[in-house]
Formats: C-alpha cells, sequence, structure tokens
C-alpha cells in the first residue's frame, strides 16, 4: 500500500498502487511512446506537489537551454527552470522519495539524473538548439505533467552520434550546435524527418538521452513541465 499526503490537510490517503504491466506502445525504433503511464491518482498526487507555489518546492533559473556557449539566434532569448531531485551527488530534493513509484515502473538499476523541468510562455514559439543529456548510450524517460503545444524533437535514425561526441564536454552536458550533427546517409541536419513527440499530461517518452534532441517553449499555456529521468 503506497501512503500519499494531500497538499491542503495533509490527510493520509492510502490506495494500492497498479500492478506493473509490461506495455507494448506505438514506438520507432528510436524512442517509444506510453499513454497515460502513471496510475491517475499517483500522478496527480506529483502534479500537486510541483504546482503548489511553496517554498518548499523551488525552481532555479537557467540561463542557457541546450548547453554552455550556445550561440544560436535565439539563444539570447532562451531560459528555463529546473528543480534538481537527483545527480552524481546523490537526491537534491525531498520530491526523489515521492518519485520512488515511478522509478520501480520504469525499471531503473542505476540513476544518473532527475530534474523536474518547466519552459514558460515566453510569447513566442521557440524550438531549442540540439542537444545530448550524456555521451554515452542511456535511457532518457520524459514524463510530461501537462497538454501543451510543446514538444521533444528526436534526431533522425542516420545521425553521426560517434563523430559528434568528439566535440561533447561531458562534465559540463555541454553538446555541439546543431551544425555539427549530420546524418550519414545525407550529411544533412538531423532533423529532417521531424519525430515530434508532444507534451500530452501523463505520457511517457523513452529515447536513448546521448542521441540529439531539442526541446521547445509553449505558447498555448502558460507553462510547460515535465520530470526528465536518466537512467540505466
Amino acid at each position: 500500500m503506497k501512503r500519499l499526503y494531500t497538499q491542503k490537510t495533509k490527510q493520509k490517503i492510502y490506495y494500492k498502487m497498479p500492478a506493473i504491466e509490461k506495455v507494448t506502445p506505438p514506438t520507432t525504433e528510436l524512442y517509444e511512446e506510453i499513454p497515460n503511464f502513471l496510475d491517475q491518482k499517483y500522478f496527480d498526487h506529483l502534479y500537486a506537489i510541483i504546482n503548489q507555489g511553496k517554498s518548499q518546492f523551488y525552481w532555479n533559473f537557467q540561463e542557457e537551454v541546450a548547453y554552455k556557449g550556445d550561440v544560436s539566434p535565439d539563444s539570447k532569448d532562451a531560459f528555463y527552470f529546473i528543480h534538481p531531485v537527483f545527480n552524481e551527488l546523490g537526491p537534491q530534493s525531498g520530491f526523489h522519495k515521492e518519485l520512488q513509484p515511478l522509478y520501480e515502473q520504469l525499471g531503473v538499476r542505476a540513476l544518473l539524473r532527475t530534474r523536474v523541468i518547466m519552459y514558460v510562455n515566453q510569447g513566442r514559439f521557440m524550438v531549442h538548439s540540439p542537444h545530448i543529456d550524456y555521451n554515452y548510450p542511456h535511457s532518457a524517460a520524459l514524463l510530461y505533467m501537462n497538454t501543451c503545444n510543446g514538444y521533444t524533437l528526436l534526431a533522425d535514425e542516420h545521425v553521426n552520434i560517434q563523430a559528434s561526441q568528439n566535440v561533447i564536454d561531458s562534465k559540463d552536458h555541454k553538446s555541439p550546435t546543431s551544425l555539427e550533427f549530420k546524418r550519414e546517409d545525407n550529411d544533412q541536419l538531423p532533423f529532417q524527418d521531424q519525430n515530434k513527440s508532444m507534451s500530452v499530461a501523463n505520457k511517457m517518452t523513452i529515447h536513448d538521452g546521448s542521441r540529439p534532441h531539442c526541446s521547445t517553449t509553449t505558447t498555448d499555456q502558460k507553462k510547460r513541465i515535465l520530470i526528465a529521468i536518466n537512467y540505466f
């Protein structure tokens, strides 16, 4: 039995987590999308914590979105907010404990990093520069917390990842610019196929975090929020 608390009354609520089943979602070779990933009560609980508007759930302002030193045309206007949950130093937030059922459902064996990410409506739609999370194959899970017109753009199948990794500083999570990512089959930029995973509440997208991908803002909601987990 899982014990949860309401945010207003702190009243204990008990409910049984549903059995974790193997899901075969619509998928490509590059990523998979699983709608309604979490039990709705658990999802609503996480959403309430993130959106409570209290100091216990703080946000850190990040001046650069894709990587340090980004000089793309939109980089001067790009920013976002993160709530660090887990990194190489260990847990960074009490929210880490709340995510244990989520880690279990994902089958996490070793956790690299967990963050809650928020992009705000900046009055125009922005697709941020391509980046990678780490320069070695691993799973990157994105749980979308609200529905909006934002999305994650994922690189085409034939992107030459190994050549691009030569210019990556993994310590600073620095990634090449889009001009340094090339397709192997035609030497073009890596997002011709427009593989978009749209932001839909409680949808999980899982992909290889060592492959290039882009985040976006939103223009039809005040914010775009997701939980990002890198793991083995």
